[in-house]
């Protein structure tokens, strides 16, 4: 093939960094489509709420987020999506691991882990423990609740994945993730078949074998159209505008100081006791917030006063005369 037609093949792209973000497309003259991400600052974010955990359990978490968010980029539908591994019996065996991400690629996650002082590594095998599975809901705006259940007897999350696409959906799909804890990276790469074009189990077998050479530091360190232009220089492409990725749970402090609200007022009143205040945590992304004692005194002060007023309406009643 002389160098003119390769030229005319490659893809025309422009050279943007793209960090933080997932990029579909497609190939013209294949029948498989595919999406590319990578992200630094929302791992960062992630990272915060398990810093204390044993790097396989972090590097696990990664891998979940970036799979989600391959999962949720593939959407056509508003909605949101949550990808939890619910672990089975073993000694190094986690409780659950799990992302939600809403169609805005906003995500937010969580792990329940029982520390051991013997723990240090562990494979993916032993963190989701024997009858592991792999739970992928989908909750589309106005539409029903979709779930597919995948048993985790395979050695990597991409592997169970790939084994949920084919046999559970019928779409042949490769998935390759990518994580380095200490950069506070992650990233991947998906591909899937076209169903309604011929030769598309070949064409993703053509595609995989270029898909395996791609390296952490390439997906990392380059643009993620970079990425693609060296991985299928010679095949047509088409690459769809970038949509960006962000670490963002629908907690807040006043998310919180509204919970504290709906405790009974005899608890209330020994939690204001406390001069240090108290420590919540949100259960969806692990986000410790800090409720000053002054806070808890105002929401025991409203309390007690809704109290006496709901009594002496209570009261007032009861004095009330009869119609009859």
């Amino acid at each position: 093939m002389s160098d003119q037609n390769n030229s005319e093949k490659a893809i025309v792209i422009e050279e943007e960094k793209q960090d933080n973000s997932v990029v579909r497309f497609l190939f013209e003259e294949h029948g498989v489509r595919g999406e590319i991400m990578h992200m630094h600052e929302p791992v960062k974010k992630l990272l915060e709420n398990i810093n204390h955990y044993p790097d396989c359990i972090k590097s696990l978490m990664l891998e979940l987020a970036s799979a989600a968010v391959l999962i949720a980029a593939t959407l056509k539908a508003d909605g949101t999506v949550t990808v939890q591994i619910q672990c089975g019996k073993g000694p190094k065996a986690m409780n659950f691991a799990f992302i939600n991400i809403d169609k805005n690629l906003n995500f937010y996650g969580n792990v329940s882990w029982d520390k051991r002082d013997d723990f240090d590594t562990a494979t993916f095998r032993e963190l989701v423990g024997e009858g592991g599975i792999l739970v992928i809901s989908a909750f589309p705006e106005g539409g029903n609740r979709y779930q597919g259940i995948v048993s985790l007897d395979k050695d990597s999350i991409s592997q169970a994945l790939e084994s949920y696409f084919k046999d559970s959906e019928q779409l042949p799909t490769t998935i390759r993730l990518y994580n380095d804890i200490g950069a506070c990276k992650t990233g991947g790469i998906l591909l899937q078949i076209i169903p309604e074009i011929d030769n598309n189990l070949e064409s993703l077998d053509h595609l995989n074998t270029l898909c395996a050479t791609l390296s952490a530091d390439e997906l990392f360190d380059l643009s993620l159209n970079e990425s693609l232009r060296r991985l299928y220089w010679n095949d047509k492409i088409r690459v769809f505008d970038p949509e960006s990725v962000a670490f963002k749970c629908i907690c807040s402090h006043e998310r919180i100081i509204n919970a504290i609200s709906g405790l009974p007022v005899d608890d209330l009143a020994e939690i204001a006791a406390d001069p240090d205040g108290i420590d919540m945590t949100c259960n969806s992304c692990g986000r410790v917030y800090h409720v000053v004692q002054e806070e808890v005194q105002e929401i025991l002060n409203k309390s007690e006063k809704e109290k006496a007023i709901e009594t002496a309406a209570a009261r007032e009643s009861l004095h009330q005369p009869s119609d009859s």
